[in-house]
């Protein structure tokens, strides 16, 4: 499955460089097609490509507990000098 998305994000990267040499071979369903349109293609699958590598390569943090301050101390300050 990581294979599949790092050949999206190739596959993206592609589609951009011959998207800005020549629109009409990417966007071939426009009357007139744009850099615009082809670039906004190539970054929504290069997005998609890497969130999913991400989803499946990254494992979670583990939750650490945080000690909660007392609550008779919590909005004052130690003013003791030391």
């Amino acid at each position: 499955m990581v294979l599949f998305f790092k050949s999206i994000v190739i596959l993206s990267l592609l589609v951009l460089l011959i998207g800005l040499i020549k629109p009409k071979w990417i966007c071939f369903w426009m009357k007139e097609p744009n850099r615009i349109a082809v670039s906004t293609i190539s970054i929504l699958l290069f997005m998609g490509g890497m969130t999913g590598i991400a989803k499946l390569t990254l494992k979670p943090k583990e939750h650490v507990e945080v000690p909660k301050p007392r609550s008779d101390s919590a909005n004052e300050l130690d003013l003791t000098p030391r």
